[in-house]
């Protein structure tokens, strides 16, 4: 693929939540079911954080547990082994059900989203041809729709409520490490020193150090992540387009070649990934060490008052807990490094595409009319000539051929004409329903009578109808199949000159104002393309035909036949 730009990054927190916010306002401000989504959020992060008191509660339940053993009191123990069931159930039930609901939500809001973006992408205007047109079009558009999406719903979702988590986790268990640590004294200097809740101090003091280290090894992990998802999504295409195009490719013996594109699209996902890990183990090195160490430095600065006496050992672990409870939600911004980065990559990503999507695009200069014409100079992206002096029209119920050397503009025209090349000085008319037939023809897999009135619905059509225009396209064999309701793979079922046939039996059902055909009769014999354009000619007779073709016996019977190299 050509060579992109590499992206800008703005690490901003700020910005990087204003950036995110915008992409997800219209579903939670404007969206018909903004008040549904509102009420499961509330629920989700309701019953996410009644996970905290859940913890507080068996921190004290640890204390009284741990005072008992200490005490060998098995009157108090066996009571408090069934209060720790009850709660552990309870706990569970909560747990289960924050996740079930949270799942709810994440389909609920993707779907949203999907369907915005895919109307603003494949919008009625053509925007997702005029972008491509334009060079404008972001790098796989479908991994953006598909993943990126996904992606964003699920990592916002699960940072938002470990955050949320981590700060009710701080209220509560700062308290209790408070009055537990109690004060500490020593001498210094002659001078007389305390520090009351000295443990809550030395918590966040070793987090927040921890954590200014975790930016600093973990900075280079969203370009990482950005461009590790589209050396992914661009190893995926190639693997589209070799299934795509397999007949060419065998036909060819292009598989060696094949091979080693591929295999060199590959190699820039191993190069990225190899960065990717070696940053990754580096920060793991820090946050596995750090989470091994916070369960100790508790014990470490608590044992002095043990050992005088002054907590006993049920104290000791309701320290250790709080301790680690505390450190873990200061240190949250530790432990989700890499989530964010990976939150970051799939924002700047969803942000670029819906910039894309947003984007002003050169204007189509068709105006809409009775007839079928072209008058002016039609230039190339880069503003060079292409076709100069333009004097071109065609009539209801006449065909006009135009013709010309490869390469000379021909589909530019019927691009331009069908209002998609904006790159045109002078003056285009074309009937209002008009309908372009591209080189390539696209049959969606779908049953067969949707496929014959695509792109409406299968209501729009009639069996009957269906069936006259299967035997009126020489497609004869496929009229059994109207009846089934299961999609096929037709660009697989048919042969290419079948595949050809299909769009004349559509335009002899939709029976459009205007077709523009760009050679789409090159697949089919002289005598069968003379009998289709004859009879759509015969059926159609107010409709406007202009076609592109290098068949001389189509010429023949154009009503009117244009030369574009008389006029290059």
């Amino acid at each position: 693929s050509a060579a992109r730009p590499a992206p800008h990054f703005n690490t901003s927190p700020m910005h990087q939540l204003k950036t995110f916010w915008r992409l997800v306002r219209p579903f939670w401000m404007q969206s018909t079911g903004r008040t549904g989504a509102r009420l499961l959020l509330l629920a989700v992060i309701g019953l996410s954080l009644s996970t905290v008191w859940f913890s507080v509660r068996l921190n004290t339940w640890n204390g009284a547990f741990f005072n008992a053993i200490q005490a060998m009191d098995g009157g108090t123990i066996y009571p408090l082994l069934l209060e720790f069931i009850a709660i552990v159930a309870a706990f569970v039930f909560v747990l289960v059900y924050a996740d079930w609901l949270r799942k709810k939500l994440v389909i609920e809001w993707r779907r949203w989203m999907t369907e915005d973006l895919l109307g603003r992408w494949l919008s009625v205007d053509g925007r997702h041809y005029r972008l491509q047109l334009a060079g404008l079009e972001p790098d796989n558009p479908d991994q953006r729709i598909a993943e990126d999406v996904r992606l964003l719903i699920e990592s916002s979702l699960t940072l938002v409520i470990s955050f949320l988590r981590s700060l009710l986790t701080i209220v509560s268990f700062v308290t209790i490490l408070w009055t537990l640590s109690g004060t500490l004294e020593w001498t210094m200097f002659g001078t007389e020193w305390a520090l009351p809740g000295y443990m809550v101090w030395t918590c966040i003091g070793y987090t927040l150090v921890a954590t200014g280290l975790t930016h600093v090894i973990g900075r280079p992990l969203m370009k990482l992540n950005f461009e590790q998802q589209r050396r992914e999504a661009d190893f995926r295409t190639s693997l589209f387009d070799i299934r795509r195009h397999g007949e060419s490719i065998a036909g060819l013996g292009a598989e060696e070649a094949e091979q080693a594109r591929l295999r060199a699209s590959f190699e820039r996902i191993v190069g990225n990934w190899r960065s990717l890990m070696n940053r990754e183990r580096d920060l793991a090195f820090f946050t596995v060490g750090f989470g091994q160490v916070t369960q100790l430095v508790p014990i470490f600065f608590a044992l002095p008052k043990f050992l005088s006496g002054a907590i006993q050992l049920g104290g000791l672990m309701q320290i250790r807990i709080a301790f680690q409870q505390v450190a873990s939600a200061i240190g949250w911004f530790i432990y989700a490094y890499r989530d964010i980065a990976e939150w970051s990559a799939t924002v700047d990503r969803l942000a670029g595409f819906e910039a894309a999507l947003s984007a002003p695009l050169p204007g189509s200069c068709v105006r809409q009319g009775e007839r079928v014409a072209a008058c002016g100079l039609v230039r190339s992206k880069t503003g060079e000539p292409l076709l100069e002096d333009l004097r071109l029209g065609a009539e209801p119920g006449r065909l006009t051929v135009v013709r010309g050397a490869s390469g000379i503009g021909k589909t530019t025209l019927l691009r331009a004409l069908a209002g998609f090349w904006p790159w045109v000085e002078g003056r285009l008319e074309n009937r209002p329903g008009a309908v372009w037939l591209t080189q390539r023809t696209w049959l969606a897999p779908m049953p067969l009578r949707e496929l014959l009135a695509y792109p409406h619905g299968a209501d729009a059509v009639s069996r009957s109808g269906c069936e006259a225009a299967l035997r009126d396209a020489g497609l004869e064999r496929l009229v059994p199949l109207l009846d089934e309701d299961e999609p096929r793979s037709w660009m697989n079922t048919l042969s290419g000159g079948e595949q050809q046939r299909v769009p004349f039996a559509r335009l002899l059902l939709a029976r459009p104002a205007a077709v523009l055909m760009d050679e789409t009769t090159s697949g089919l014999d002289d005598a069968l393309a003379v009998r289709l354009l004859t009879l759509l000619r015969e059926r159609l007779p107010d409709t406007t035909f202009l076609l592109v073709s290098h068949q001389p016996a189509v010429h023949r019977i154009a009503d009117r036949l244009y030369d574009l190299g008389e006029r290059a």
